[in-house]
Order: C-alpha cells, then sequence, then structure tokens
C-alpha cells in the first residue's frame, strides 16, 4: 500500500482524520505492517499491549472471561483503552488470520497529546463517542448556528423605562436608541412589561389612550424571555411558538437586549418562522393548507445541516400544533370549540414525528355538551388532515372514532377500566393517551384526566409490569458478536431499537408521575429522580437520536409521499461510521432492556 493509500485509509477511519497534516505523516511513519495467525492473543490480562492494532484484512476477537463480547474486522482499530491506562480487563485474540498496522504506544500517546479533539475521542465514554462521531458524520454540513448562542447573534440595546413614565418621552427614548420596544419597569426589578409599537397604534390611535399617561398600564405581561446563553435555535422555537417579532435577551435575569426576527433569521436559511405566521394569518382551509405544505422541505433542510433529531421534531411539533389548532378554530363554531379539547397524542405528543406519517389525536367533550353535535365536525377534521398530507391512522386512533370522541365522564371511567380490567389493547391505548398534550380548546379537561392517570397509578406494580412489558416484546437485531441481524439487508428500527427505548422510558415515567411528555426530557428528569445515572440517560438519549436520525435518512431516500415510509433501514447502504453507530445503539437498548427487566421484574408476571 503506497503512503497516498495509507493515508486515504487512516482518513476514512473515525477519529484518524481529526489529525492534521503534520499528525498524520507522523502515524504513518510510524506504522508497521503486522501478519498474525489464528488463534494468537495479540492481549490480555497479563500481556500489557505495545500497539494499537489497524486492521488490513482478518477478524479479532475480544474476550470478557472467556466470552466473546465483540469481534473487530476491516478499518477497525483496538485496543486504545490498553494503551492509555496501562492494563486490559479483556482479551483479544486473532479469529480469522490477520493484517494489520501497528503504532507504537508511545506514537500513539504523542498524538493524544498534540491533538485535543483525537484524545478527546478515546477518552470518552460510549455516549460522549457517539455524539463524536455524529459531529464526524456532519461536519462538512453542520450549520454554525446549531452551536450558536443567542449572545452570538446582533442584540438591539434595549429602552427600559418605569412604569410612571409618560407614553410620548418612553417613545423619544425609543427613538433616540432606535428600537423597536419599551421594556416597562414596574418597580420590581425584576417585574418587567413590554410595550411595541403595534401596542402604542391600538392603544394611543384606537383606544384614544393619553399619550402623556404613564405607560404602565399599556404594557403586555408576561414578557418572553431567554438567556444569552441560551441556544440561538431555542430562540427560533420562541418565535415559532408564540408567533412574537422580538425576544428579550437576559443574563442572570439582567435585560441584556433584544433579539430580533429577522436578525435570527439572517442565522437560519429556512422558513419555519414564515410559516407560523402564514398559519396564523390563514383565513380558509386552502390557506392553511398552503402554509402546511413546505414543513417536509424544512425538515430536509435542517437535517442536511447537521440539526438533532429532537430539535427539528420539537420544532415541526409546534408548527403542527398551530395547524391543528387553526384547523379547529376555523371547523367547529365557537360555542362548541370552547366545551372541548382537542388533543393530539403517541408520537405528536411525544413531539417526535417529524413527517406526517399519520394522525393521532382524540377529543375529550365537557359533560354538560351535546356528543351528537361535534361528529360531523370531527369527521370533517379527520378528512382534511388526509387532504393536507397527514395519513389516517391504522389503529383509528382519531377524533372521528367514537371511541377518541366522547365526554370527559366517559374517558374518566375508560381510565378506571384500564387499571381495574385491562384488555390486551388497553395498555396500548394508555401509552398513548399517557403522552397526550392539548393543542385547542379547554386544556383543563386533559389535566383532569391526567391526574385521574395518576391515583390509579400507586401501587400497581402488577400492572407497571404488564404495561412495561411491551418493550422488551421485539429481539434486538444484534448477535452475541455485534453483528447486525437483518432480513433482505434490511432491519426494522422502530421494533429493534426506538419502540423498546419510547416504550420503556415512558413506563418509568408513567411510574413515575411524570408529566412532561417528550422522551429525551423524561429521561433527564429520570436521571434527576436517580432512576439511572446522568451518565447512562446520555448514553440513552444518543442512542435514540442515532436510531431517529438513520431512519429519517432512510425516508428522505424514498421522496416526499408518505405511503412509502416505513420502520426499516438498508444496512448495505450504510457507511462504516453509520453501522458502528447502530450497534453501539442497540447494546445500549439491550442495557437499558436488561435494566427494564429487573426494574419492573418481568419474570414475575406471565
Amino acid at each position: 500500500m503506497s503512503m497516498y493509500d495509507l493515508e486515504a485509509f487512516l482518513r476514512a477511519i473515525h477519529p484518524f482524520q481529526l489529525l492534521n497534516r503534520h499528525e498524520i505523516i507522523k502515524a504513518m511513519g510510524a506504522m508497521n505492517i503486522a501478519y498474525y495467525k489464528k488463534d494468537t492473543v495479540l492481549i490480555d490480562t497479563q500481556t500489557p499491549s505495545t500497539f494499537l492494532y489497524i486492521i488490513i484484512k482478518g477478524e479479532v476477537g475480544e474476550y470478557l472471561e472467556d466470552e466473546l463480547i465483540k469481534v473487530y474486522n476491516k478499518s477497525n482499530s483496538f485496543d486504545a483503552d490498553a494503551l492509555i491506562y496501562g492494563k486490559s480487563e479483556e482479551t483479544f485474540k486473532v479469529l480469522e488470520e490477520l493484517i494489520c498496522y501497528e503504532l507504537k504506544k508511545e506514537d500513539f500517546l504523542f498524538l493524544l497529546e498534540s491533538n485535543a479533539l483525537f484524545k478527546e475521542y478515546f477518552i470518552k465514554d460510549l455516549a460522549n463517542k457517539i455524539q463524536s462521531a455524529k459531529q464526524k458524520e456532519y461536519t462538512t454540513e453542520l450549520s454554525g448556528f446549531m452551536m450558536a448562542r443567542v449572545q452570538d447573534s446582533y442584540l438591539h440595546e434595549p429602552t427600559v423605562v418605569d412604569k410612571d413614565c409618560s407614553i410620548m418621552n418612553a417613545i423619544k427614548q425609543m427613538e433616540h436608541k432606535k428600537s423597536s420596544c419599551i421594556i416597562v419597569q414596574s418597580g420590581d426589578h425584576y417585574d418587567y412589561g413590554i410595550v411595541t409599537d403595534s401596542v402604542i397604534r391600538r392603544h394611543v390611535l384606537f383606544e384614544e389612550y393619553d399619550k402623556n399617561g404613564p405607560i404602565g398600564p399599556i404594557a403586555l405581561h408576561p414578557m418572553i424571555t431567554i438567556e444569552a446563553e441560551d441556544y440561538l435555535f431555542n430562540a427560533l422555537l420562541a418565535f415559532t411558538k408564540h408567533s412574537i417579532k422580538r425576544i428579550v435577551v437576559t443574563r442572570s435575569g439582567k435585560i441584556v437586549g433584544i433579539l430580533e426576527q429577522l436578525d435570527l433569521l439572517s442565522y437560519f436559511a429556512n422558513h419555519t418562522y414564515l410559516v407560523a405566521v402564514q398559519i396564523r394569518k390563514a383565513e380558509t382551509i386552502e390557506d392553511l393548507k398552503q402554509a402546511s405544505k413546505d414543513l417536509i422541505s424544512i425538515v430536509k433542510k435542517l437535517h442536511v445541516k447537521g440539526t438533532k433529531v429532537d430539535y427539528i421534531a420539537k420544532l415541526i411539533s409546534e408548527i403542527n400544533e398551530k395547524i391543528y389548532e387553526k384547523l379547529y378554530t376555523m371547523i367547529l363554531p365557537q360555542s362548541l370549540a370552547s366545551k372541548a379539547c382537542l388533543v393530539v397524542m403517541g408520537s405528536e405528543g411525544r413531539k417526535e414525528q417529524l413527517l406526517k406519517t399519520d394522525q393521532d389525536n382524540a377529543l375529550i367533550i365537557a359533560d354538560d355538551s351535546d356528543k351528537s353535535l361535534y361528529t360531523s365536525y370531527m369527521q370533517m377534521y379527520t378528512q382534511t388532515l388526509i387532504d393536507f398530507g397527514f395519513p389516517r391512522c391504522e389503529g383509528n386512533i382519531m377524533v372521528s372514532n367514537p371511541y377518541w370522541c366522547k365526554h370527559e365522564s366517559d374517558y374518566v371511567q375508560e381510565i378506571k377500566r384500564w387499571f381495574d380490567s385491562p384488555l390486551p389493547e388497553d395498555y396500548m391505548r394508555l401509552a398513548i393517551f399517557f403522552d397526550a398534550i392539548s393543542v385547542a380548546g379547554d386544556a383543563s379537561m386533559l389535566v383532569r384526566l391526567k391526574a385521574q392517570i395518576y391515583e390509579h397509578i400507586e401501587d400497581r406494580s402488577v400492572f407497571m409490569s404488564n404495561f412495561a412489558k411491551s418493550a422488551i416484546l421485539f429481539e434486538t437485531p444484534i448477535g452475541l458478536f455485534t453483528n447486525l441481524i437483518a432480513n433482505d439487508n434490511k432491519i426494522d428500527v422502530k421494533k429493534g431499537g426506538i419502540f423498546p427505548i419510547v416504550q420503556g422510558v415512558r413506563s418509568l415515567a408513567l411510574e413515575n408521575a411524570i408529566q412532561e411528555t417528550d422522551t429525551v426530557t423524561r429521561i433527564k428528569l429520570l436521571a434527576k429522580l436517580h432512576i439511572f445515572d446522568e451518565n447512562f440517560a446520555d448514553t440513552l438519549i444518543e442512542a435514540l437520536d442515532t436510531l431517529l436520525n438513520l431512519r429519517l435518512k432512510e425516508r428522505f431516500k424514498k421522496g416526499d409521499n408518505t405511503s412509502n415510509y416505513d420502520n426499516f433501514i438498508t444496512i448495505n447502504t450504510l457507511n462504516q461510521l453509520e453501522l458502528e453507530l447502530l450497534k453501539d445503539s442497540f447494546k445500549i437498548v439491550n442495557k437499558f432492556k436488561k435494566f427494564l427487566t429487573h426494574h419492573f421484574k418481568f419474570g414475575m408476571v406471565s
């Protein structure tokens, strides 16, 4: 192999592409090619390692107490830990005749000290290794805005006045500072309101409020703020959610500036805010349909830029919720809309549905309302969403189904039955409903029903075991030697990994009365409750992100036709890094399943 070929070989292996030109040349100059016969022991607990091995051809097995736990083959390296820590708990034995490069310990350690990123990769835990590998995968496409903080954007100087300041005086100060809004301090140093151009026009021009009167009474409360150290992406979420044009930036409670929507959009190459405005201004169902058309394009743009799937999903969920709410107000008369609560459930409730894959929604109707009055409207609601590109739910979990469109008291009775005499399908119904969030109407109805769930769950260990057990229903598609188990080169990542994580975390959240619905937040809160440690929480989050990300990439390959979407990924189209990420993620899934089996005592239930 020529030096050119060797360099290309190394740069294709993570994390060697992190080395600069000088470092990669030094590494190549220090490498030798070696050959080992089958069954040769290269490293064990008694034999200290002297090389980092990089496989050209052949296979090496890693054993822990005589159990084969991993197989290394072409382009894999091992064992950095033995070189860094000076010992090995495992044994590495040649399984097939081995041709490899050997990098001496002292040269490897030199590279660690000369390149911080290279070093970080080898000393991190599994969660951070996955994250580091993902960063490499998207290095050429990762947009700066994902790493940018609010303070990195241009912040306008705020105009801050006392509540007793006259409107005219406040306007003059605003003009002098060229501000677009006025911050009103109402006495308490941390209690502020905001006055915008539109507020002044409405009160002074149309309602004839005295322009020389105090500004305090016309200030809007509460004022929406964001911390300067927060991610700029979260500012975009706030703009989209609240349909605002500016947000007040604070640092430790003190106002430091104003972030304008136009300045934010200079960081973002998508039109999420504009879509949100279109939704708000839509006057007809057709207007609303047009506003919702570009969501797949937005997802693609964000994904190409390396945006984490969790962030994309939350942003798209905010937009979808605005669509559901707007459509609800368009279809239902106000007298009916205010006497019911529209909820979305399942992946939509968890804010994990990136593309329009199906509908999962329900309607809770006030007990003093005539349920029959809602039937035709809910049929229209379901059909309109189908027309918008949200496919019909195969399980018929939609507001057009009478089971999911009934009085609040009927839901109360149904929840009681789910716990007291559950049918097999009731565990699934509870799981879906537990993920519900309100998107329109009277949200207090859902709050009361969730409270019913928390009351019923107390001291029901057998029920919880049966509820959680579906998390281990499907086999993880990874073999004993970390080889992927595929059928016709395809793996169902939902059954193999996504569902076990989602259902397992959901079960733990239900058991601990955690009200948040998205899986990542649930994992973080479970760690705070010491259900498992924070390192494992980070690992689980990264595994879920990997699986969702690979599924999203596969769906993009199939075009925009939602009928083509499924949960399979084709493994022979994955690159080496993606294959390693997939294997590591499935290993984490198996570890989580073992935790669930012990925690919920699955062996005690049939």
